[in-house]
């Protein structure tokens, strides 16, 4: 049962990831990252964190269509980013809660930074009659 217990670690290395860029992350990799923190948010029990998990969910199934919607990849990054969030104010993450804030912020800026990114390709191909 220990094993799906939320560390320091574990948010340690999902930040490091995201320092990284979200765009240089292999969907693989991506995926099983996805995949742990869902199985640990729903095995914890919490009801606090079980929205966080049902996106989780989403993100993994955006990350494994066969075509990549950056948009909404982004958008679904700030909304994780804003869950961590108000999980990290609600204190469900008091043991660790400056790496949930760290995390938080990240997946937001990472998720702004996507879907900014899908847009202006969407707005050059629409300019360029692409």
């Amino acid at each position: 049962m220990t094993e799906n217990r939320i560390t320091g670690q574990d948010i340690d290395s999902t930040t490091a990831t995201l320092n990284q860029g979200v765009r240089r992350l292999a969907i693989e990799r991506a995926v099983s990252e996805v995949e742990g923190w869902r199985e640990k948010l729903e095995a914890s029990g919490d009801p606090g964190l079980q929205p966080i998990a049902s996106n989780l969910g989403e993100l993994k199934e955006l990350l494994t269509a066969e075509r990549l919607d950056a948009g909404a990849i982004g958008r679904l990054l700030t909304e994780l980013g804003d869950r961590t969030q108000a999980v990290e104010v609600s204190g469900t993450a008091s043991p660790v809660a400056d790496r949930v804030q760290l995390l938080s912020q990240l997946l937001t800026d990472k998720g702004r930074s996507v879907t900014e990114q899908a847009e202006r390709s969407t707005m050059e191909g629409e300019a360029t009659g692409r």
